[in-house]
């Protein structure tokens, strides 16, 4: 029992409850917004705005029980085929049985995230601990534990943490294989462990690919034997069966054609250069590509967290640019200089000095950027000195860090436009960059105290920053994080479902308001000119065996209204409270 009480065992339980922690807070504050709205509906074998449904929408009346009514497996595969190409249906399987113990809740659908986002601490602290020391785990946990892109998407009813999980085991498995020597029967476990979390991730995200990609591309350097490459080409044919039975015989049949469909619309877009209900979207030239793509890359690394967002002015930039890489040219030349001890340690000090008279804005930022730059170059000295062990590991991070993001700029250019150049989409890469980072920050501790007092300062100060990001994603104003500048209002839906499930009498009709269908694509024509979202999304909350008499009323935007005699009691006006989807 003395290992149990360990400082190491203390120092992760507390990392992890201050995860879940950050996790947890404000976590239904603010209303579904549109993904989210398709996974509650997909999660219960229904096709947003209801096209499976269609003669309950087009009768004259229907009742909660009638929405409510049995859904078969090919309702199932239905709902993911039309309203998230065919993607995620592992996460769906599972969130649709925790929903049926935890029940059907903004909370509960968004719990589960908060549940994968905290097994991804405890994950990359055995990766770290395996594959390099204690502390690597331990410091990389804590940096997981407060990175505001696990914690934002802990915050979504999305597959996003649950996939990341996955990934992370699959590559500790993959490491695990290639470093393993015996070929004996003991191995066994890694293989079926790497082909179940490998499959399950690509059932989770189609975007899975990229990690086995660059899984495929290390084996290249550092799998050196035949009957090695004969268990892993076997591994790899099982974990993408899974994956290639869905798209051939189940919800995936659509998926192909579904994102070529998406492709041509947001290269019409492009070609536009358009601002849309999807955003920017901008043609996939090289300038346009390298700027969506830099945040993405610095948004990885701490250090340099939000500094692309910040940081405004060519001139001030290049001026940040250059105090870095002199910075790193008095390190590596420092021990040449005939100068005085005392001088030479404080030069750095004073290389920081101008800019703070020189920069128009965010000043102690672009000093971080400054700073950033020689704090990162210390990771050549950490490769360098790793050991002939170590020295493999760090390329598969490398390669990690950067294949997903590389893989979503190539497909810009194939695809003509920026769209789907997204933190999200290479959020894979997080886990390893943090590692990474772990390991740096333990080498500074080996630099001299006057170097080392300047960076773990400076770094100081960005995490005050950082902390600040946070803060805007808990109010619900960061765009980055959470994808609105103005605050969601608490769900609306929900608030008019509780109001109908206290006012509803007998002989009362509910009537829900009715938006003009917007058609994008011929996958999106539905069975009528109008959407049904609100009359299904405010069913979700109601009482499954209830029976309302409901109707949609395609004369009304935005008031829910219950009908009682020739009164008219107003439930909820959406309007404006839709989050996004007015």
């Amino acid at each position: 029992m003395p290992g149990f009480f360990s400082r190491n065992t203390l120092l992760l339980t507390l990392i992890l409850l201050g995860g879940t922690a950050l996790r947890l807070y404000h976590l239904d504050t603010y209303s579904i917004f549109f993904d989210e709205k398709s996974t509650l509906v997909i999660s219960q074998g229904m096709v947003l705005d209801g096209s499976d449904q269609k003669e309950i929408y087009l009768a004259p009346t229907f009742t909660p029980k009638e929405f409510w009514s049995d859904k078969t497996l090919a309702d199932y595969y239905n709902a993911m085929a039309r309203s998230d190409i065919g993607n995620s249906s592992f996460y769906y399987l599972l969130l649709h049985f925790w929903m049926e113990i935890f029940g059907l809740s903004d909370f509960s659908a968004r719990l589960f995230s908060v549940v994968f986002s905290v097994l991804i601490i405890g994950a990359t602290y055995l990766f770290g601990r395996r594959f390099f020391t204690e502390n690597t785990g331990l410091v990389a946990a804590a940096l997981v534990a407060i990175e505001p892109f696990f914690i934002a998407y802990s915050h979504q009813a999305r597959n996003y943490s649950l996939t990341f999980f996955l990934t992370l085991l699959a590559t500790s498995y993959f490491l695990r294989i290639i470093e393993n020597k015996r070929d004996s029967r003991s191995t066994i476990y890694l293989y079926a462990g790497y082909i179940l979390t490998a499959g399950l991730g690509l059932l989770s995200h189609f975007l899975t690919i990229t990690v086995l990609l660059a899984h495929a591309i290390y084996a290249l350097f550092y799998l050196r034997t035949l009957s090695g490459w004969i268990k892993m080409g076997v591994s790899a044919v099982l974990a993408l069966s899974g994956v290639t039975w869905w798209m051939l015989f189940a919800g995936g049949r659509w998926t192909l054609s579904n994102l070529q469909d998406q492709a041509d619309l947001y290269r019409s877009v492009a070609e536009k250069q358009a601002t849309d209900a999807f955003g920017v979207i901008l043609p996939a030239t090289l300038k346009n590509v390298f700027f969506k793509s830099l945040p993405i890359f610095s948004d990885l690394i701490i250090f340099t967290n939000g500094l692309t967002d910040a940081l405004e002015g060519k001139k001030n930039v290049l001026f940040a640019i250059t105090i870095g890489i002199l910075l790193i040219i008095w390190y590596r030349t420092r021990k040449y200089l005939k100068l005085p001890e005392l001088l030479t340690q404080a030069i750095p000090y004073l290389l920081l000095i101008p800019g703070f008279i020189f920069y128009s804005n965010h000043k102690f930022q672009f000093s971080i950027l400054s700073v950033s730059i020689l704090a990162l170059s210390f990771l050549y000295d950490l490769h360098v000195k790793a050991t002939e062990k170590q020295k493999p590991r760090l390329w598969l991070l490398y390669m990690m860090s950067l294949i997903p993001t590389l893989f979503l700029i190539l497909m810009a250019f194939k695809n003509g436009h920026t769209y789907g150049i997204m933190q999200r989409y290479s959020g894979f890469s997080f886990p390893y960059v943090i590692i990474l980072v772990a390991l740096i920050l333990q080498y500074y501790t080996r630099l001299p105290a006057t170097l080392r007092t300047l960076l773990f300062l400076f770094l100081s100060i960005q995490l005050y920053f950082v902390g600040e990001r946070l803060h805007e994603f808990y109010q619900d104003r960061s765009v980055k994080y959470g994808y609105f500048a103005t605050p969601r209002p608490a769900n609306p839906f929900h608030a008019a479902a509780k109001k109908i499930t206290e006012e509803y009498q007998a002989g009362d009709t509910i009537l829900y308001p009715a938006k003009p269908n917007l058609i994008l694509t011929e996958n999106d024509r539905n069975f009528s000119n109008y959407r049904m979202r609100d009359a299904q999304l405010t069913n979700l909350y109601l009482p499954k065996n209830a029976d309302y008499i409901q109707k949609v009323d395609t004369t009304e935007r935005d008031r829910i209204i219950i009908k009682r005699n020739n009164q008219a009691l107003e439930i909820i006006n959406l309007k404006g409270l839709r989050a996004g989807d007015d």
